[in-house]
């Protein structure tokens, strides 16, 4: 693999997380106004919008076996991912489910290890623990209520259904365009979305709060048509395990996002767990 192209594919990934900090604020601000299933449906119907057009044309053939792979995509990295998190976080803080679907990176190394996909190299297991380490500094994540709990295991099934999708999304990246693919995904899982939404469609159209607009217009725009490209894009450079150490930014960029936009309390520590992540991504990347 091209070394300056690894490190291009490595920024992507950063930014990518950074963007998804701020999105999980603006998720939990639409959450106030909006069913998880509406905001899950708009963010793909959003980004559908620009990827159609680019899908035909960037015309690509996938076998049988590819468009199996296609569907699975947009089942784990899609429906599952998006409706798990976003129902979870509807019980939670922005903070701790940014924590804990910031757990991903685990689901990673464990499924990249056990298919056999990417090896777990001393220097990234040092990022991962170091970053790891931050992460846990950051959130102090010991405080769930009892009323939690079902929250925090959907989030954390939506940290395993990620690590899914970027395990099983790494090899189909080997032989196609990335645009191509996150186009299908995205178009797919919207398809996948709508009876979901189907019910609540007429709230979601008729909303006139401009920031609700803005946020959702964001959220469909850049973590999702911007954001899922970014991430095929940069994981088709960078292997699995070493993206997947890119996501311990988020939460930071979260709980600094969240103080601002949404006036979730922010303390000391999260400089200093903020610092540990970014020193884990250096020693790590």
């Amino acid at each position: 693999m091209d070394r300056g192209s690894s490190r291009f594919g490595y920024a992507e990934l950063i930014v990518t997380s950074v963007i998804w900090g701020v999105t999980y604020v603006l998720l939990k601000y639409a959450l106030s106004y909006l069913d998880p299933q509406e905001i899950a449906f708009s963010r793909f119907l959003i980004a559908s919008i620009f990827f159609v057009p680019l899908v035909l044309l960037i015309r690509e053939r996938y076998s049988f076996r590819e468009s199996l792979i296609l569907l699975a995509l947009a089942l784990t990295g899609v429906l599952s991912y998006q409706l798990l998190f976003i129902y979870g976080e509807n019980g939670l803080s922005a903070g701790d489910a940014s924590f804990i679907v910031s757990l991903e990176p685990i689901f990673i190394v464990i499924l990249g290890v056990m298919l056999k996909e990417d090896r777990l190299t001393f220097r990234r297991f040092l990022g991962l623990f170091i970053a790891t380490v931050g992460l846990i500094v950051l959130l102090k994540p010991t405080g769930l209520k009892s009323e939690e709990i079902v929250s925090a295991v959907l989030v954390l099934l939506s940290a395993l259904s990620w690590g899914i999708f970027t395990v099983i999304g790494k090899d189909i990246l080997s032989r196609h365009n990335p645009m191509n693919v996150t186009g299908y995904v995205s178009i797919l899982g919207a398809f996948m979305l709508l009876p979901f939404a189907f019910p609540g469609l007429h709230v979601l159209f008729s909303t006139r709060n401009t920031f609700l607009i803005i946020s959702l217009v964001f959220i469909g725009v850049f973590a999702t048509f911007l954001g899922y490209y970014l991430w095929f894009d940069g994981l088709k450079k960078v292997d699995a395990i070493k993206a997947g150490l890119t996501l311990y930014i988020t939460p930071f960029v979260t709980v600094i996002s969240a103080s601002f936009l949404i006036h979730e309390q922010m303390q000391w520590l999260t400089l200093i767990g903020g610092t540990i992540i970014i020193a884990g991504l250096i020693v790590g990347g």
